[in-house]
């Protein structure tokens, strides 16, 4: 009988703590008031941040952060989001987005596109970046062209790569054009720059293009330029 007592006694007391505490965690002390977010384009997500603010007014203990993180993640513009918790009404949010790697104008529009190639947002969305742009036809284009940015050293100078007859056509802002294609090795880029460089210091007359299509480099000077 003393053994029963006993467990009642200690049930009674676990269950007034139980409803008493459950009832001091939905107070709204607990309420979220504020909202930290840490991110570094807050204007590429402007709509996602929209929804992050209606949790404020929500008991912080009722909040499941996993399913938020997991709904955040879906978001193709987001790589990595951790949510904490400061009691007892803040809510900070660490956001790592997508790096923005080239520009892609594809049908009249111009999109951002990161280095796996996978478009995210629009140029209109985001701050101005000095990236490449790449014209394309088809969205498989952007990763071919990508595979050929990796081999150039000189990377930071593409200003444009689009397609032509029977190749692509990189340019610079130094004013260098390169016709290539997809199987042009990484050492050819390197020769067509030296090159490039060698013969502007020898004269000033101007090269429309180096096609390193070829076994040899292929010059073409601007017509009226004698070779």
């Amino acid at each position: 009988m003393r053994r029963v007592l006993q467990i009642i006694f200690i049930g009674t007391i676990c269950w007034s703590t139980y409803i008493k505490y459950g009832d001091f965690k939905k107070a709204s002390l607990f309420d979220v008031v504020k909202i930290n977010i840490n991110v570094k384009n807050l204007e590429l997500i402007d709509d996602l941040i929209k929804d992050i603010e209606n949790l404020k007014g929500k008991n912080i203990f009722s909040i499941d952060k996993n399913k938020i993180k997991n709904k955040i993640l879906k978001d193709v513009r987001i790589k990595d989001v951790t949510i904490k918790t400061q009691m007892p009404d803040t809510l900070i949010f660490n956001i790592d987005e997508v790096e923005p790697f080239v520009y892609v104008e594809y049908k009249g529009k111009i999109y951002i596109s990161d280095e796996s190639g996978k478009i995210y947002g629009y140029i209109n969305e985001s701050k101005k970046y000095n990236m490449p742009l790449f014209q394309i036809e088809d969205e498989e284009e952007i990763k071919k062209y990508i595979k050929i940015m990796k081999k150039i050293s000189f990377k930071d100078e593409i200003s444009q790569i689009y397609k032509i007859d029977n190749g692509i056509v990189v340019t610079t802002n130094i004013g260098l054009k390169i016709i290539t294609d997809i199987d042009i090795n990484k050492i050819k880029y390197e020769g067509a720059r030296k090159l490039y460089d060698k013969l502007n210091n020898q004269s000033k007359k101007h090269i429309e293009y180096i096609d390193l299509r070829f076994e040899d480099y292929v010059i073409k000077r601007v017509e009226g330029d004698q070779k």
